[in-house]
């Protein structure tokens, strides 16, 4: 089959090229670079964020809790204390048998009963240091024996009112007490007024249900009871916080032990599933109460996910790997016309039956054009250039040192009897004499700018630029002597009983009229000379025009 031009040979749209498919895998390699490395680091920043702002959210949560939890007290020692500045309160009490105040007073001290949140009022007038709770006598207090210490204290106090937890030896029951001592004319303590809360009902003033917070809220004390929660039913089987949030509540237990009062602090639960923050609640300096306040957050991938710091980072990815997507098909359209040169190179190598070296079928496109143009020029047979390159290398040669007249020796040798050799041993083995000879000659030239060049058939040219009658003579009889050296057998010949070869050589000064074919000319003429005068020798033949 003939083509008209190379291109138009037909191709197969089976295979892609390899320089695509490792530009391919390049390219995913470096996004894979950029992806994971930022994705890690994005993760751990974010990680780091998504813990601090969850933090600061439980911990401002817990802090309104707390201030609820405070504002409760402080609305029950307001009362306290506008009851404490009553006059009618103050006369009943300077004046305990008058009947007529004391009625007044029972009258005002009952409305102030229904203020406070547990709906509970005592008092006790210095004078007669009766103790009444909800308008009940409970018993007259005596302030020589110890348990009147908490009477005795107060009525020494110069604070306008006083906080305690403490059992009531008349009641039986112990209850958070708000007390406020009531002034008389002098300034003078002339008696005490106040409420007791109930531990449940104290908590129980905070709304929980108000709250607009998601998170897991929990009052605990110091042994890890629930105190409060949004589960009643923990309350109520007084659950402890290690066995309703398991490992994690011994964790806050620990932490409990660490924080001290009023400080409020985060941190991120051992199995990273959960963020805490805790305080301890300071009610107006009353210790012996020693709760905590919790708030969990769980961590989610979802959390993580709906930030806009992920889905920024999502887009930045997505157009990153567009840019990619895009380069690699921009890529792949541009390799598209040298894709198909390299199928049609292939295609020519099956069609010129010429074969590639072993190992070559896996190289890109830049090793196809290598070899195809090493194929162009190279003898495949015995490895040395061909007539092709031999008559390209001289015109450029001449071309080059025409302006410095540099001299230029060519050698032109062939085979001697080499038909004979091939009746006598059969084509294979004249392939291998070929490739011997081939192999020998080209170790006899040394620089860079000699070579062999098979020229056709049995014949071969050696070109020596920048070399002149002696030059060529000694590289002449190097290349007799190294076949001679090969001692390869050739019983049908005519001169010896191993290969010789005869060469011819010429020499002339490098001018621009000049060409290849010039030289050429001349050594084969020599050559003839050499194969005339007996073969396996060197003949010279100088240029006519010298």
């Amino acid at each position: 089959m003939k083509y008209n031009n190379i291109f138009s040979i037909p191709v197969s749209r089976k295979r892609q090229t390899s320089m695509r498919r490792r530009f391919i895998v390049f390219s995913s390699i470096l996004f894979l670079l950029i992806f994971i490395p930022g994705s890690v680091t994005f993760i751990i920043l974010m990680d780091q964020i998504q813990f601090d702002n969850a933090g600061h959210k439980l911990m401002q949560t817990i802090e309104i809790e707390r201030l609820k939890l405070e504002a409760s007290i402080n609305s029950e020692i307001a009362i306290a204390l506008r009851m404490a500045d009553s006059p009618l309160i103050q006369w009943h009490f300077l004046n305990p048998e008058d009947e007529d105040i004391k009625q007044i007073a029972l009258g005002e001290i009952a409305g102030y009963r229904r203020a406070f949140t547990g709906k509970n009022v005592f008092w006790v007038g210095d004078k007669d240091k009766k103790y009444y709770f909800n308008n009940e006598y409970v018993y007259t207090i005596d302030p020589s024996v110890e348990s009147s210490w908490w009477y005795n204290s107060i009525m020494k106090s110069q604070s306008p009112y006083s906080l305690n937890v403490n059992f009531d030896v008349g009641l039986k029951r112990t209850m958070v007490w708000v007390n406020a001592p009531v002034p008389g004319n002098d300034h003078k303590p002339v008696g005490i007024v106040g409420t007791g809360i109930n531990v449940s009902d104290f908590i129980n003033a905070i709304n929980y249900n108000n709250s607009d917070t998601e998170d897991e809220l929990y009052f605990f004390n110091a042994a890890g009871e629930i105190i409060k929660a949004k589960s009643i039913d923990l309350v109520e089987k007084k659950a402890n916080i290690t066995g309703v949030l398991g490992v994690t509540g011994y964790e806050i237990l620990d932490r409990a032990k660490e924080i001290k009062t009023g400080e409020i602090g985060y941190f991120k639960t051992k199995t990273k599933k959960q963020i805490i923050a805790i305080t301890s609640i300071p009610i107006s300096a009353i210790p012996a109460l020693n709760w905590y306040i919790i708030a969990v957050r769980p961590v989610t991938i979802a959390d993580f996910l709906h930030t806009g710091m992920a889905i920024l980072f999502g887009i930045m990815m997505t157009v990153i790997m567009l840019v990619f997507v895009l380069f690699n098909i921009f890529i792949t359209i541009m390799l598209e016309p040298l894709n198909q040169i390299v199928k049609t190179i292939n295609q020519t190598f099956a069609e010129w039956e010429l074969n590639p070296k072993e190992g070559e079928h896996h190289k890109d496109e830049v090793g196809t054009f290598r070899e195809f143009f090493h194929l162009t020029i190279i003898d495949q047979l015995t490895g040395v250039y061909n007539r092709r390159y031999l008559d390209g290398s001289l015109k450029k040669i001449i071309k080059f040192h025409s302006r410095t007249g540099s001299n230029l020796s060519v050698l032109l040798l062939d085979i001697d009897y080499f038909k004979k050799y091939n009746d006598t041993y059969g084509h294979g083995a004249g392939d291998d004499c070929l490739r011997a000879v081939a192999s020998a000659l080209s170790q006899c030239v040394i620089r860079d700018e000699d070579f062999v060049a098979r020229y056709g058939g049995e014949e071969f040219a050696v070109v020596l630029p920048n070399t002149d009658e002696s030059g060529a003579h000694l590289v002449a009889e190097r290349m007799l002597g190294k076949i001679r050296e090969c001692n390869i057998p050739h019983k049908a010949s005519d001169i010896a009983d191993y290969v010789t070869i005869s060469i011819g050589g010429t020499t002339d000064v490098i001018n621009h009229l000049q060409h290849g074919n010039d030289y050429i000319k001349l050594a084969d003429g020599a050559l003839y000379e050499s194969k005339k005068n007996g073969r396996n020798r060197y003949t010279f033949i100088r240029n006519r025009s010298e």
